[in-house]
C-alpha cells in the first residue's frame, strides 16, 4: 500500500552471530520490503519484525543444511517508485531467493512487475488490492484476504448490524484506497445501502472538501478506503466539523499509529481487517512472548502475517534445496511456495508453532485458500472488539 531517490537497503544483516560454516556454505538472502522511514514507518517496522523474527528461528536449521541465511530489510518508504527501484537491486542479487512485501498494494505493485522476469517469490503479508492476483503472476501470492473480502464482509455489517442507508465514502488515493472504497461500493449497491457521495482525499485542502460535503449530505456512515495517516486526519477534522455519522474503514486502519494520531476521536470507529487482534489467532501466546523478548514490544495482526509469510517462504526454500548445496532456482522456489500447505496449529499440539494465523495454502492465482475478516470496533477505552468474524474462501471471490 506506501519516497526519496534512492533504494535504502539497510544493510544485509545477519541476525545474530555464527559460526563459520565450511568453505563450501552457500549464503541465502531474504528481504523485507516495507516503509521504515516516513508517517507509515510504524506499521511498516511491524512487516520488518514479523519476517525478521523468522528469520531469527531459522538460521541454525538452515546452518545445519550447508547455508547461511542473511535478512535484509529494505525501505521502501511507501513508494510506487521505490518499489520498482528495489524490484531491480533484489533481482540482480542472485543470492536473494525470497521477499516478505510490501506493505502498500502500490508498492507492491512494482515491487512484483520488477521482479516478474527474474521469478523472485514474493509473498505479501499485508497488500489487499484485488488485481494483485488477477497479474497471472506466478512468482507472488500473499496471506491476507483481499479487498473484495473485506467489501464483502463491510457491507453486510452495515446493512444488518448498523441498519445503515446511506454511506459515504472516502479514498486516499493510493491504489489501496482506490481497490477497497471501488469493491465497498458494489458491495452497499447489493445490500440496497444508498452511496451518497464518494471523493478522494490525500491532502488538507482534499481532506477539507470532503468534510463539507459529508456536513451537507449528513450520512449514516462515512467509510474511508485508505491508510491510518491520511484515516485519522478525515476523522479529526469530520469530528472537529461535528460530524456524528460512524466512521469505518479497511484495514489501513488496523494499526495502533491510527489509535495514536486520531485520539479519543477513534472511539466508535468501526473497521475490517483480515489481521485481527493477535489473541485470536492459535499459537499466539507462545509468539507473543517471543516477539516480545526480541522487541521489548506487543505484536500486531501485521507483523503475525510477516512473520506467517516468512515461515511459508523459507519452507518453500528448504523444500527446494539439493544434498549438492547448490541454491535452488527462483523459478523452483516460487512454485513450492504455492505447493506449501500449513496446517492450523494449536497451542496445546506444539511448542512453537510455524504459523500463527491458521492454515495456510494458496490457489493457482497465490491467494490464500481460506482466509478470515474481522469487523473490528474500538470501545471507548479504545481497545478493539471483535464485532463480527467471517470466513471467505478464494474461491468465493472468483
Amino acid at each position: 500500500m506506501y519516497k526519496e531517490r534512492c533504494v535504502r537497503a539497510i544493510g544485509a544483516v545477519v541476525l545474530f552471530p555464527l559460526l563459520l560454516g565450511s568453505a563450501g556454505a552457500a549464503t541465502i538472502k531474504v528481504a523485507s520490503v516495507s516503509p521504515l522511514s516516513g508517517s507509515l514507518a510504524p506499521i511498516g517496522t511491524e512487516v520488518r519484525r514479523g519476517a525478521e523474527l523468522a528469520v531469527q528461528e531459522q538460521i541454525r536449521a538452515f546452518k545445519t543444511l550447508g547455508h547461511d541465511l542473511v535478512f535484509m530489510p529494505m525501505d521502501d518508504q511507501a513508494s510506487a517508485t521505490q518499489g520498482t527501484q528495489i524490484g531491480k537491486t533484489l533481482a540482480a542479487d542472485r543470492a536473494v531467493l525470497g521477499v516478505v512485501g510490501a506493505l502498500n498494494s502500490s508498492v507492491t505493485n512494482t515491487l512484483a512487475q520488477a521482479l516478474v522476469a527474474s521469478n523472485l517469490a514474493v509473498i505479501s503479508p499485508a497488500s489487499t488490492n484485488d488485481t494483485l492476483t488477477e497479474n497471472k503472476w506466478k512468482n507472488f501470492s500473499r496471506v491476507v484476504a483481499p479487498d473484495s473480502a473485506q467489501a464483502v464482509a463491510a457491507a453486510q455489517y452495515l446493512q444488518s448490524e448498523v441498519g445503515a442507508k446511506t454511506v459515504f465514502v472516502v479514498s486516499d488515493n493510493t491504489a489501496y484506497g482506490n481497490g477497497l472504497s471501488k469493491v465497498l461500493q458494489t458491495n452497499l449497491k447489493r445490500q440496497n445501502i444508498a452511496l451518497a457521495g464518494y471523493v478522494g482525499a490525500s491532502d488538507d485542502e482534499q481532506i477539507a472538501g470532503a468534510v463539507k460535503r459529508i456536513k451537507t449530505l449528513d450520512p449514516d456512515v462515512v467509510y474511508f478506503g485508505g491508510t491510518d495517516d491520511v484515516g485519522s486526519k478525515l476523522l479529526k477534522a469530520i469530528r472537529a466539523a461535528g460530524i456524528k455519522s460512524l466512521f469505518m474503514g479497511g484495514d489501513g486502519l488496523d494499526s495502533p499509529s491510527f489509535i495514536q494520531r486520531s485520539g479519543i476521536d477513534a472511539a466508535g470507529v468501526v473497521f475490517s481487517t483480515g489481521f485481527g487482534p493477535v489473541t485470536v489467532f492459535s499459537g499466539a501466546p507462545a509468539f507473543t512472548q517471543r516477539y516480545q523478548a526480541a522487541y521489548k514490544s506487543k505484536p500486531n495482526g501485521v507483523s503475525v502475517y510477516a512473520y506467517d509469510a516468512m515461515n511459508v517462504m523459507l519452507e518453500a526454500i528448504k523444500s527446494s534445496l539439493t544434498k549438492g548445496g547448490a541454491l535452488p532456482s527462483r523459478m523452483q522456489v516460487s512454485s513450492a511456495v504455492r505447493r506449501v500447505s500449513f496446517p492450523a496449529c494449536f497451542e496445546g499440539s506444539a511448542t512453537k508453532c510455524s504459523i500463527v494465523s491458521g492454515a495456510v495454502g494458496f490457489d493457482n492465482t497465490g491467494e490464500r485458500q481460506r482466509s478470515r475478516v474481522f469487523i473490528m470496533k474500538l470501545d471507548n477505552v479504545l481497545q478493539g472488539q471483535v464485532a463480527k468474524v467471517q470466513t471467505v474462501t478464494a474461491e468465493s471471490l472468483r
